[in-house]
């Protein structure tokens, strides 16, 4: 089921402990040189459709939600942005709306890496402040994580380690769905510099302080074969933890004696 088509009597009606409202979050940024500003949308878009095709109407989707925390990137023109702290109470307002409807499993599937802190940072906020979000399955987790033992580069004919940013892995994907809007010619990744950091650590930066071009790595080596695969493994992973979502007990209350 798609959210926007229902009516609000629809939503009324709805088993609420029987569905699961999957909402897409992502960005509208730079990808370098040669993909789209949409390229975090189209691809979390992309495996939310393919996990609501395989889960029918065990599963709401939301549309997705376009605007980002990409301030990291604004030094690149084209990206549109708000800041953690604005991105942090749209995510807090998405989800109050939801669990007021009465919803109890909410998953926030994020595209976007720079969403991650204040994502995280919303749905804790709204647990320790209110006790309906509190009772809620309230989740976030990005694709990437979820997906990370499917993606494995030897799995899929990857030149890279792992997903990176408008790299081999994002430009295949985009091959795959959007290959009009990619401008192969133009690919030009750029290697980041060589800082060596304690595992754990991060740090602190721009992303023009990371890349030249805008892109990381190698994407002059995506091809489409590649992107299809990756979506395929990545769409059974998270459709799986969907599935999981489903069947978690309603949570408890457990007061100190």
């Amino acid at each position: 089921m798609h959210y926007g088509d229902c009516r609000w009597p629809d939503i009324e009606s709805l088993d609420k402990d029987r569905v699961a409202v999957v909402v897409p979050i992502a960005s509208l940024e730079q990808h370098g040189h040669h993909l789209p500003l949409l390229t975090d949308t189209y691809l979390a878009t992309a495996v939310a459709e393919r996990v609501h095709e395989r889960l029918g109407e065990r599963v709401l989707l939301t549309p997705t939600l376009w605007l980002g925390a990409s301030d990291h990137h604004l030094d690149f023109p084209g990206t549109i942005s708000v800041p953690n702290s604005l991105y942090i109470e749209m995510i807090k307002s998405v989800v109050r709306s939801l669990v007021r409807a009465g919803f109890r499993r909410i998953f926030l599937l994020n595209g976007h890496g720079g969403n991650v802190a204040p994502g995280e940072t919303a749905i804790t906020e709204l647990a320790n402040s209110c006790d309906r979000c509190d009772e809620a399955l309230v989740a976030l987790g990005s694709y990437w994580a979820i997906a990370a033992a499917a993606m494995k580069p030897d799995s899929h004919g990857m030149t890279q380690q792992q997903l990176t940013h408008a790299c081999e892995y994002e430009t295949s994907m985009m091959l795959a769905l959007h290959g009009r809007l990619v401008k192969m010619g133009a690919a030009r990744g750029h290697t980041k510099p060589a800082i060596s950091a304690v595992p754990g650590v991060r740090l602190a930066g721009r992303f023009h302080r990371m890349t030249g071009t805008g892109a990381l790595d190698t994407p002059e080596l995506a091809t489409a074969e590649k992107g299809e695969s990756l979506l395929a493994a990545i769409t059974g992973e998270v459709a799986a933890f969907v599935e999981q979502m489903l069947q978690w007990p309603q949570r408890e209350v457990l007061k100190p004696k």
